[in-house]
């Protein structure tokens, strides 16, 4: 009776309805409070940076715009060029900038689930669809419900272009890895030439992701050696060289000598040391309290137990790949806390803090499979000799995974933000929309503006001031136009 219980859904399909039922029932929370998280994207607003670069595009096109920041202030460079694409499409289409930018957001979101989906079907090969449906969307899910900050992961570009997309190619470039150890296979030169493209890009995004990735695609390499499996050392070879290429650009520029010279506290290695390792360690505390991680990686522990048994290994080696994996992972996330440190004398800012958590949280997803995996048979045997041994069937699991994505995610951080912000989100967006219309259509030179009554945190940070001079006041003006921006109610 107890094999009759866990054998897996994808087995049979269409023996039981309620397990199907189950598994849809399962998915749809998570996929309500993603729907629902992606389609504030709608009410997104550019503010500081965004003006700044919609300016410059305008009066230089891409290419100098990058040249511009490049010598001036970062190399990065892919980000650079993202965060000017709604200007270019307001410039090409004539639609306002308020609404080119809502767009690329939504399509950002829409992406930033794709490459969700990519990754845990590349992680989970002999899984059910139905049960890979759950595994995205509550991945997706409890990445957004525990990000530092949410406005930085979907509704500010400037910061989806640095850290985004370089957070999504890592973890596909870590799965890609760990897949082939774990399955004693080797990559094609198609898949070496895709991560090795991937890897290029996300390098050029910011720092420290070319250091991340060099990490690891050489313990992939020492790993293959270590386990005596074949080492395809042209292709790691080539992946590395791509990273490496992008990863020079991008700390080679000398914007970034510019940079630190106006931050003095910054070029501290000793402290830098010391200050990332507690800075580090209240990250990883926050991240372990956080329900939804918890919850997610309680049933990533479920459905490793119920998914077909994998092709034999040896349980040690599955151990050695869960605890290097996670020792990876949290040596990057360090590493990225400390060279922020070390160039700013500042902690990691929460943007930054999103990749970390993407990175960490996809690592200890694997790590939990993996040793799910090595202890698989006696695991089974306890549960099945336990009071739990429903909570591995077709309908108790699903169900009992429902209950507790609920819980979580209502309890999470970006779902108390959400609840608390909730009446303010579209004020805000109106507010915005009245400063483009009349920005747009003052004939004056100097404009007055009112300042934001509704100041959700969860789509702004910060509003126009009484300085003309500094941002966000000039980059406005000069995108619309006009010689001077003020704040009303700010006193001048």
């Amino acid at each position: 009776m107890y094999n009759q219980g866990v054998i897996p859904l994808a087995a049979r399909p269409h023996a039981d309805r309620r397990a199907w039922i189950g598994w849809a029932l399962c998915s749809l929370f998570p996929a309500i409070f993603l729907l629902l998280l992606f389609a504030l994207t709608s009410l997104s607003a550019p503010e500081h940076d965004d003006f700044c670069f919609a300016e410059l595009y305008v009066q230089h096109g891409f290419v100098q715009t990058v040249s511009i920041f490049y010598h001036g202030q970062s190399g990065r460079i892919l980000a650079l060029w993202l965060t000017q694409v709604p200007p270019a499409i307001s410039a090409a289409t004539g639609v306002s900038l308020l609404l080119t930018y809502s767009l690329t957001m939504a399509m950002s979101a829409a992406l930033f689930l794709a490459g969700m989906a990519i990754a845990m079907v590349r992680a989970w090969p002999r899984t059910s669809a139905l049960q890979l449906t759950f595994l995205t969307l509550a991945f997706a899910s409890a990445t957004v419900s525990a990000a530092p900050s949410v406005r930085d992961l979907l509704y500010w570009l400037s910061a989806v272009t640095c850290y985004v997309p370089p957070a999504v190619v890592t973890i596909l470039i870590l799965g890609e890895c760990i897949r082939a150890l774990e399955g004693q296979s080797g990559f094609s030169w198609t898949l070496s030439l895709s991560m090795a493209l991937g890897g290029f890009a996300a390098s050029l995004c910011n720092e420290f992701t070319g250091a991340w990735l060099l990490l690891i695609v050489s313990a992939s390499l020492g790993a293959r050696h270590f386990f005596g499996q074949q080492r395809q050392i042209g292709h790691h070879v080539l992946i590395a060289a791509a990273i490496a290429v992008g990863w020079i650009i991008v700390v080679s520029a000398s914007g970034n000598s510019t940079r630190m010279e106006q931050l003095p506290n910054g070029g501290h290695a000793i402290s830098s040391v010391l200050q990332a390792l507690i800075d580090s360690l209240t990250g990883l505390g926050r991240f372990l309290r956080e329900p939804a991680i918890l919850v997610w990686l309680g049933a990533v522990g479920l459905i490793a137990l119920t998914e077909p048994a994998p092709a034999p290994a040896a349980p040690q080696k599955r151990r050695l790949l869960a605890l290097g994996t996670i020792a990876i992972c949290l040596a990057c996330c360090y590493f990225e806390y400390f060279a922020h440190r070390y160039a700013t004398g500042m902690r990691l800012v929460e943007r930054a803090q999103n990749q970390a958590l993407i990175l960490l949280l996809f690592g200890s997803t694997l790590g939990v499979r993996l040793l799910v995996g090595a202890y698989r048979a006696q695991l089974r045997e306890r549960i099945a000799r336990s009071a739990l041994r429903g909570l591995l069937g077709p309908v108790g699991m699903p169900a009992s995974l429902t209950m507790l994505t609920i819980a979580s995610l209502c309890l999470s951080s970006t779902g108390s933000q959400l609840r608390s912000q909730w009446q303010g989100l579209y004020p805000y967006w109106r507010e915005s929309a009245d400063r483009h219309a009349l920005l747009t259509t003052s004939p004056e030179p100097v404009v007055v503006i009112p300042r934001h009554k509704w100041t959700p945190s969860l789509l702004m940070t910060a509003d126009v001031t009484a300085n003309a001079d500094r941002l966000p006041n000039d980059c406005i003006a000069r995108y619309y136009h006009k010689s001077a921006v003020y704040g009303a109610d700010t006193p001048r």
